[in-house]
Order: structure tokens, then C-alpha cells, then sequence
């Protein structure tokens, strides 16, 4: 099913007028210098072909990238071993001049590089065939130093490619040489076994190793592979044991590599791939996903022009408050497909694989926007993307401490629209605690407070408790005693600010803990403490407001212990007041609000 998919996306590309994808025997290919040949094939030149761009730094100025062209060459062999096989026409210095780290493996790489060269060029009437096979006979092994020749560039590595003097396309683009290529691929094929494909069901040849997929990093892993013993079955070898066929096998490749290059239909998710593609051509639900998975209004496409940016940003604002697809003019009954990658060395793993139709995708990527959205200041993210929820739960912030089965459990809990992992929900109480002492203020922060929300409202309407689900913004008539003792945290901590201003260490910052673990110990000491704070407060009737609070505490007093369900009730109820503390109130708000304390503090006795 995933590879028939691959290989439809494939096509569809392909049969486009203006299709610039790769045919079978090419590739998408990362190249960063190209060496100038003249019809004697001598050295005329080297050009730098790694493309500059800009980009914001982490001190929020904008910093200068290099990174390689990326082009369509020869497809390139995979490559293990200590003999590996050499590439056509687009090939690194190690090959082409034999530089590596030991002498039999240098001279191996020398001669190999000339031998598939001469071997493909050797009959074929071009001039550039003619200065390639000129300029393999009279290289120098271990150098490519040239005279009058800047080759500077050929010390960055990468791939290099070939371009004949006068010219402005590549050889590997001339005609008849592309028709070598491909003479010399069929005769390699006619050697292959024949089999009946998995994907098509055609009696083809079947492919013995799989092509390598790029973009995570080092490693080129490969989707399909057998590279052990242990791993074949009634002693075929290596593809035969999944046999595809060779045409199915580059699609799929191809399909995957395009997919992996294109941030419009790719998530980077610390470390993980989230791939996704509609079954045909429909930009404005692509980005439509793109923005919803992303959090806030996607970034600018280039490729579109400013109308169709404006119309995307114009969808997704509506997407956000609950407007339905068919209301926009989009396609509900789009087929969409998500594929999720990780490697390990040398094999891909796929982590999930979803078909849905973009009206059931949009629903739930909604519904998790909806569970996770908490009241909170402009300048957080009122929309946290996958990633932003993955990276706080990270030790130090740092994206390489994201536990791997987050990055998984929270796709399928979000696209399936069902309770969020139970490790997500103890990850973000724990850094609260772990990083409250340091500093109150980014530990209990907006994503975090909205996830944990997030998942305490999908396990009460699990369990069928819709009086139990917690709101956006303070709720007054939410009653539970957790969720009040972290509004009366939250007024002591106002307090303890209103009498002393700024302090090394806040009431949140000692006692979050404490009062998460231990609430009958510790506040009835914070109150009794915190009455020389009243004393000097005068922006803000604090004590009134808590005592309003303490008259629906239970009888019994305070609970002994907050299990985790309650931990993060707790610190929902501690981030809603804090929220409404500094929330701006029109005139008439602070008139019924100054009235209502007034009235109270009059009818009322003041004990805590």
C-alpha cells in the first residue's frame, strides 16, 4: 500500500507538462562544483555551484548559508563496502582523483571511476563524451591541482558534474550520451532476475538493491533491504526476498527523496520525517495542512504568487475558529496520505502511515488545536506546532533530548483523534517541577500548561465527563479543589509582588513543589505568611479575592497529596489566574470588579 502510493505520486509528477522529475536511471542530486572541460578534455575551470541564502540566526540577526545546488544527474550507486561502485558523470574527488585515506582503496577508486566512464563513452559520437574520456587519461592520481586553474572549490567536497567549455548544460544532458546511459542501465537489467512485482503485478526485473533516501544526514538508509544472512528466506538474495521491480522501486525512491527535499510536504520532527501528499494537484489544502501542523499562518510559499498567499493565510485563520473545509471552497473528500520516517543507520523506519481525506484531517488537526488552545500573552504561540510541543518536553531545551516515542505517540494521538500519550502528559509536569526553582516564569509557560489541559479534557471526554472539561480561559464555577488551590497560588504570588516587587526567588519559585506534592503542609504556612503581604498591598484587594476562593475548599480542609491528574489541574487553575491578573479590563470591568470587592470586604469577616 505505501509503495503503490509512492509510485502513484511518482506518475502523477512525471505526467505533468511542465514535470521536471527525475526518469528512470536519474536522480535529484546535491552537487557543490562543476569541473569546465575544453574538446581536448582539459581542465579550463572549476565553478562553485553551492547556492547562498539568508537566514535568522539564533541572536535574531540574519546569517549567510551555503548549501549544495541540488540538480538532476545519473543516479548514483548505493554504496558498502570497501569496493564501492562508481557513480557516471557525477561522481566526489575521492573517485575522480583518487584521493582516500589508504593506497588500496585510492587506487581502486582511480580506476574504477575511469573504467565505467570508458565503458559507457566509449563508442558514443559526442564531443563531450570525447573530453571526459580525454580528461580520465590524463589525470593525475591524488591531486587535482591544475595550472592557471583555480580548484579551490574541489577541497569542499560533495558531488562534482562535468560542463564542456562554451556551453551552458551539463554533458551528462547531452542527447546521445544520455542514450549510452540508458543502453548501458538495460544491459544491466537484462542480468537481473525476473519476478512478479509487489507493487505492479507485472513480471518484471526485479531489483536486487534499493535506492538510498537522503535527508537524514550521514546515514542513506534504505526503505527495503536485506544485508545480512539472517534476514533471507529460502536462500534468495538480497531484493529478491520483497521482490519489486526495478521501475517501481526507483518511483518509490524518487517519490520519497522529492518528498523529503520539499518543506511543503515534509515536517522535520526532532529527528523524524512526517511526509504527506494528496492524490492530485491541490496547493491550497497542501498548505493548508502545512499551516495547521506547523502552528500559526504558514510561511510564504515562493513558488505562489502573492494572491494565493493571501487566500492560504485567509483559510487557515478560519481553519483555526472551527470553519469546515466545504465552507472555504476547499475539497473535503481530497484523499490525503502521512507517512512517518525515522532511520536507524542504515534502514528506514517507517513509524505510521495514515490515508484519510483532507475533511477528517482538518477535523482533527482542529480538535487538537481546540483541546491545547489555554488563554496566554501575545508574544507565545497561541498555536504551538507539533515541534514547539515536542521540544518542551526536552531536558535543557535542546531538541537532541526529545524521547524518541513522543515524536510518534503524538502524530498518531492527534491524527486519530484520541487520548495523548500518558508519557506526554508526565513529561510536561515533570519539567515544570524540575525547572520551577530555576525560573518560574519559562517553566510554567503556555505550551506547556495547554498541553497538559489538552490532555486531562481528551480523558475526560473519554470518560464521557463533559462537566469535568477544563476551559480556555478562568473559570469561576470550576469547583474542584485543585484547580482552586492553584488560583489561590497564583493570588499569593501576586501578593508577595504587590508588597515586595521584584524578588531573587517568588513564592512559585520555592514552593511549586511543595505544594504540588505536600498542599495540607504547605499552605496553610503560605497563607499565614503571606498576611504581612496584604498589609502592604494597595493595587489590589488580593486577600479578598482569596478568601472568596477558600469559601468552596472543602470542610476537611486541604488534601494531603495531588495525584498527577490533579498536579496539572492545579497548574491550569495557577496559570488562568495568573492570566486574569494581568489581563486588561475595560473601564466597566474594573468598576463591577472594584464594587463587587467593596460589597464583600463590607459583609464579610476577614479570615483566612
Amino acid at each position: 500500500m505505501i509503495l503503490q502510493a509512492l509510485c502513484g505520486y511518482y506518475d502523477r509528477l512525471a505526467e505533468a507538462s511542465d514535470s521536471k522529475v527525475a526518469q528512470p536511471g536519474y536522480e535529484l542530486n546535491s552537487v557543490t562544483c562543476c569541473i569546465v572541460l575544453n574538446k581536448e578534455g582539459n581542465v579550463c575551470d572549476v565553478i562553485d555551484m553551492m547556492d547562498e541564502f539568508e537566514v535568522m540566526g539564533s541572536k535574531g540577526k540574519k546569517e549567510k548559508k551555503r548549501q549544495p545546488r541540488r540538480i538532476i544527474t545519473p543516479q548514483q550507486p548505493k554504496r558498502a563496502g570497501s569496493r564501492p561502485e562508481p557513480a557516471f558523470l557525477c561522481e566526489n574527488a575521492n573517485f575522480i582523483f583518487g584521493i582516500y585515506k589508504d593506497r588500496a582503496g585510492a587506487d581502486y577508486r582511480f580506476t574504477a571511476s575511469r573504467d565505467i566512464h570508458e565503458k559507457v563513452l566509449m563508442d558514443v559520437d559526442d564531443e563531450g563524451a570525447r573530453a571526459v574520456l580525454a580528461f580520465y587519461n590524463d589525470r593525475k592520481q591524488g591531486s587535482y591541482q591544475y595550472k592557471d586553474v583555480d580548484t579551490s572549490y574541489l577541497e569542499d567536497g560533495g558531488n562534482i558534474v562535468f560542463l564542456l567549455d562554451g556551453e551552458s548544460d551539463f554533458i551528462h544532458n547531452h542527447p546521445k550520451i544520455q542514450v549510452a546511459w540508458n543502453r548501458y542501465l538495460a544491459s544491466r537489467s537484462a542480468e537481473a532476475p525476473i519476478g512478479q512485482c509487489l507493487v505492479t503485478g507485472e513480471m518484471l526485473p526485479i531489483a536486487r538493491i534499493h535506492g538510498n533516501l537522503g535527508g537524514f544526514g550521514q546515514d542513506k538508509p534504505t526503505v527495503v533491504g536485506f544485508n545480512q544472512d539472517s534476514f533471507v528466506s529460502y536462500r534468495k538474495e538480497k531484493g529478491e526476498n520483497a521482490p519489486v521491480s526495478e521501475n517501481a522501486a526507483f518511483k518509490y525512491v524518487t517519490a520519497l527523496n522529492m518528498l523529503i527535499s520539499d518543506r511543503n510536504h515534509c515536517m522535520q520532527m526532532q529527528g523524524d520525517k512526517l511526509l504527506f501528499w494528496a492524490e492530485r494537484e491541490a496547493p491550497l489544502e497542501v498548505q493548508a495542512i502545512v499551516g495547521l501542523m506547523e502552528g500559526g499562518t504558514s510561511q510564504p510559499d515562493k513558488t505562489l504568487d502573492e494572491v494565493k498567499n493571501r487566500q492560504i493565510a485567509s483559510i487557515l485563520d478560519s481553519l483555526y475558529i472551527g470553519k469546515s473545509p466545504g465552507e472555504l471552497g476547499l475539497d473535503p473528500h481530497l484523499k490525503f496520505y502521512l507517512l512517518g520516517l525515522s532511520a536507524n543507520k542504515t534502514r528506514v523506519v517507517i513509524r505510521y502511515f495514515y490515508v484519510s481525506t483532507f475533511g477528517q484531517l482538518v477535523t482533527r488537526l482542529q480538535l487538537h488545536h481546540q483541546d491545547i488552545h489555554i488563554t496566554g500573552p501575545a508574544w507565545e504561540s497561541e498555536h504551538p506546532s507539533v515541534n514547539k510541543i515536542l521540544f518542551e518536553t526536552a531536558v535543557l531545551h535542546k531538541s537532541e533530548n526529545v524521547p524518541a516515542p513522543y515524536r510518534s505517540s503524538l502524530i498518531r494521538s492527534v491524527l486519530s483523534g484520541g487520548v495523548y500519550p500518558n508519557s506526554l502528559y508526565m513529561a510536561m509536569l515533570g519539567r515544570i517541577r524540575a525547572e520551577a526553582a530555576a525560573n518560574a516564569k519559562t517553566a510554567i509557560n503556555r505550551t506547556r500548561v495547554g498541553v497538559i489541559k489538552g490532555c486531562l479534557n481528551r480523558i475526560s471526554r473519554q470518560l464521557n465527563h463533559k462537566e469535568g472539561l477544563i476551559t480556555v480561559a478562568l473559570n469561576k464555577d470550576d469547583k474542584s479543589i485543585s484547580y482552586l488551590l492553584g488560583r489561590i497560588f497564583a493570588l499569593l504570588e501576586k501578593a508577595q509582588s504587590d508588597a515586595l516587587g521584584t524578588v531573587n526567588a517568588s513564592v512559585v519559585d520555592k514552593y511549586l513543589n511543595a505544594a504540588l506534592a505536600s498542599p495540607q503542609q504547605v499552605f496553610p504556612s503560605l497563607l499565614l505568611n503571606a498576611e504581612k503581604h496584604f498589609s502592604k498591598s494597595k493595587k489590589y484587594n488580593i486577600k479578598m479575592r482569596i478568601r472568596e476562593i477558600m469559601e468552596d475548599i472543602p470542610s476537611d480542609g486541604y488534601p494531603k497529596t495531588l495525584n498527577a491528574e490533579d498536579q496539572g489541574r492545579f497548574l491550569v487553575g495557577y496559570y488562568h489566574q495568573q492570566q486574569d491578573i494581568y489581563t486588561k479590563k475595560d473601564n466597566l470591568d474594573l468598576k463591577q470588579e472594584e464594587g463587587r470587592t467593596k460589597n464583600s470586604a463590607q459583609n464579610h469577616e476577614e479570615v483566612i
